[in-house]
């Protein structure tokens, strides 16, 4: 292949090409002709002949592949993961941000029962057993610390210290949401050491009695039980994992409501006993608060302005008061002394606050906001319009005023209580709700919607009206010449609670819950991609409220052949992931579409991951992507790319490099492909400043976070097939190119060609001619290329 155009600029790490986190430009086939009439996927790649099997027609008994009609697709917008999560999290809470931590996993979830995942630094390992399900995750040690630093002890911390000295095991018990959990990690990370702190999950206390336990010597671990488990304890139980325990040098905390069987475990178990609401509230804002100023102190502050501030002006605070002496939850303190920390209000100011956030006046608000009953005199936009119209700026915050109100209009439509949205001018209900489309009742025409509704005159005291007094105060009115209509809705900072709160009161007070997936379904199918990714972090929100309804609409949605569907779909799977008491029941259901679901739905499981999941569970992404891989659907996908590619940005490049390079050299051309294609990525990353001359991958060869020997695996695979060598020939020319100059890098790239072209003939006569017809003409002061010809003339044998 004769090339005589430049290869592409360098790619630092991250994403620094206006990408979004989306794979690089296209690769065209080498030997085909680039007008060729076979189908290309995103990435461009054409299918093509490969070791002689692909190219043919598709197996008709493979179970869940589409025809090829079936992948005609819209454009997709690439998405970046980290804005995913953001958003996701505005919604759900602080309580959803999703921590890394070190989880080793045994059994299915690597290949097949019994198997052992890649193991790294930072592990996951599944176990699935004739019973059930068993994984650990190690807590990073900063995350430890900062889970002791603010913490308020408890009345019964030592007890629980003396308890843990003597024996291997603990029943720590205590009613959900009194800070049980944190009080067992910090009693392990006491008794161990902040590193060596370990979350379990088992389905039963028979699966941690197998003889590859998942327990490590040296570390504490914290089981949290289901009242099921808890059931199923019992005496010879605890005995048997309190031997396993002792074994293995390791300690066991068990975290559940034992207070029906306290006699029956008396001499393992322990009474939680929270520490006061207050004192928990003082410890959380002094922590955020140290090293600042709060007062008027200068440059000699003490730090005696934090302790006034804190005792004299917000714990004695009526509305605070109350709240701390209520039945306040400690995750709820923690995160109020969070949102306090960050303003520092104070007087007036601390009390308008504190009504926005304390979640008994915001139930309040947002069942006023709700109540719909501010409308006046204007009888034209009646309570269950003035109600959807204000649900919808809580689902679908930061959208297009016209997106709003559309919405709104199908969640007033008669069928699901109310009797339309759009008005005439003269203030009649329009002749039907239906889009020319044929999309859901009540979205806008191309332009927007109806003239003059929401824009030029007037238009501020519509917005007035269907928003009301409360809510118009919670939001922001922000011009957007990009938008229909050129306006947003946005909730002001400070007032996201008040978007769940809204969802809440609306679930429980308004609307059924099956009419209000059904809307957000809808919403899904036939919004914009701002609106169908709005409307999945809601459904996602309903999971806590109703597990199996949401997964049931999530699972439709996955099925769809759209794929901007299927994306929303995902983020519907990645916010369920983010609220902790949902993850093992997502990481079961995402396990069973990779291992054996439809083609839609393994294309969903890789975009999940892609679109923020692997920062999660990233050794996990791992086994579940190379299932989904082998789909010959994926061929028109960059799913499984984009999915690989965010396990390695996440930091865990040790992980993702040999399973490339088993990829690589597996049986199956569908796997080998992919292999190929996320090579081909990740070599278009750049070290940073002051590496920037380093291709990211072989900075970390040199620190010895990969190995050289599966680099040069991945790398010969990706010369090698069709659908990645002309790529991939460009790029490593574009190495040798950055390389002259540099020795260090020249070396390493020197070594790596010569791993490359070992043992692989074809290899080594493409390098000749690459050097002859492409490299030497580009480059012909390059001093490596010197060394590459003497590789290339030395004698194989």
């Amino acid at each position: 292949m004769n090339e005589s155009e430049p290869w592409p600029g360098p790619r630092r790490a991250g994403n620094e090409d206006g990408s979004n986190g989306s794979s690089p430009a296209p690769d065209d086939v080498a030997g085909e002709a680039r007008d060729s009439a076979s189908f290309a996927d995103a990435e461009g790649w054409r299918g093509g002949v490969e070791d002689g099997s692909a190219g043919l027609p598709a197996d008709p008994t493979e179970v869940g592949e589409p025809d090829d009609a079936d992948l005609t697709d819209e454009p997709e917008e690439a998405l970046d993961p980290e804005d995913v999560l953001a958003r996701l999290a505005s919604l759900l809470g602080p309580a959803s941000a999703i921590d890394v931590g070190d989880v080793r996993v045994r059994g299915q979830n690597a290949t097949g029962p019994g198997a052992t995942a890649i193991g790294t630094q930072l592990n996951i390992t599944t176990a699935r057993t004739e019973d059930g399900l068993s994984w650990t995750e190690t807590r990073s040690g900063t995350w430890v610390r900062q889970l002791a630093d603010g913490y308020a002890h408890t009345p019964s911390d030592p007890e629980l210290d003396r308890n843990l000295k003597q024996r291997h095991l603990v029943c720590l018990s205590a009613a959900e949401g009194t800070g049980r959990h944190t009080a067992a990690y910090l009693a392990s990370a006491r008794r161990h050491d902040f590193d060596r702190v370990a979350l379990l999950h088992a389905e039963q206390p028979a699966d941690l009695l197998r003889r590859d336990a998942l327990l490590r010597e040296g570390h504490g671990y914290v089981w949290p039980l289901s009242e099921a488990v808890v059931r199923q304890l019992d005496g010879m139980a605890l005995v048997g994992l309190a031997a396993r325990a002792e074994a293995t040098g390791a300690t066991l905390i068990l975290v559940g409501d034992f207070g029906r069987r306290d006699h029956e475990f008396a001499g393992h178990l322990v009474e939680h006993r929270s520490a006061a609401a207050a004192d928990v509230f003082r410890a959380q804002l002094r922590r955020h608060l140290r090293g600042r100023c709060v007062g008027s102190c200068g440059p000699g502050c003490a730090g005696d302005c934090v302790d006034e501030y804190v005792d004299e002006e917000c714990v004695v605070h009526p509305l605070l008061a109350a709240h701390l002496a209520g039945s306040s939850r400690p995750g709820e303190v923690v995160h109020l002394a969070q949102l306090l920390a960050r303003f520092v209000p104070r007087d007036v100011e601390l009390t308008e606050r504190l009504e926005r956030l304390l979640p008994r006046q915001l139930r309040e608000r947002a069942a006023r906001v709700l109540a719909a009953d501010d409308g006046g005199d204007a009888i034209a936009w009646g309570a269950d319009r003035r109600r959807a119209f204000r649900l919808s700026c809580a689902v679908l915050a930061g959208q297009p005023v016209a997106e709003i109100h559309a919405a709104a209009g199908a969640l007033a439509a008669p069928g699901l209580g109310g009797a339309g949205l759009w008005l005439s001018p003269a203030g009649d209900t329009a002749q039907g709700l239906s889009s020319p489309g044929g999309g859901v009742p009540g979205f806008p025409v191309a332009d927007g919607g109806p003239p003059g509704l929401l824009t030029g005159a007037g238009a501020g005291g519509v917005l007035d009206t269907l928003l009301g007094p409360v809510l118009r105060q919670a939001v922001l009115l922000v011009g957007d010449d990009r938008a229909p209509g050129g306006r947003r809705i946005e909730f002001a900072p400070g007032n996201d609670q008040l978007r769940a709160s809204l969802l809440e009161v609306a679930w429980t007070d308004w609307w059924l819950p099956e009419q209000l997936l059904g809307w957000l379904a809808d919403l899904v199918r036939d919004g914009t991609p701002g609106v169908r990714q709005a409307a999945a972090g809601a459904i996602s929100w309903s999971a806590v409220h109703g597990v199996h309804a949401a997964l049931r609409t999530v699972d439709q949605l996955a099925r769809e052949r759209r794929a901007g569907v299927r994306q929303a779909a995902a983020i519907a799977l990645v916010g369920m992931a983010m609220q902790p008491e949902l993850r093992r029941r997502v990481r079961v259901e995402l396990d069973g579409w990779a291992a054996g679901g439809a083609a839609h739905l393994r294309d969903t499981v890789a975009r999940a991951y892609a679109s923020g999941l692997a920062w999660l569970w990233p050794e996990t992404a791992l086994v579940q992507l190379r299932r989904v891989a082998e789909a010959r659907m994926q061929r028109w996908h960059n799913s499984v790319v984009r999915g690989l590619e965010e396990v390695y940005v996440a930091g865990h490049a040790a992980s993702v490099l040999p399973a490339l390079a088993e990829w690589a050299t597996a049986d199956d051309p569908e796997v080998r492909l992919h292999a190929g294609r996320a090579l081909r990525v990740l070599a278009d990353r750049w070290a940073p400043a002051p590496r920037e001359h380093w291709p990211e991958l072989l900075d970390l060869v040199g620190a010895g976070t990969v190995e050289l020997r599966d680099l040069a695996t991945c790398w010969a695979t990706a010369l090698c097939l069709p659908g990645t060598a002309y790529r991939a020939w460009r790029t490593l020319g574009f190495w040798l190119s950055r390389a002259d100059g540099h020795p260090e890098v020249a070396a390493y790239c020197r070594r790596l060609l010569d791993l490359v072209v070992a043992g692989r003939e074809p290899l080594r006569h493409r390098l000749d001619h690459q050097l002859r017809y492409v490299w030497g003409p580009l480059m012909p002061g390059n001093a490596l290329l010197n060394d590459v010809r003497r590789l290339i003339d030395e004698d194989p044998t």
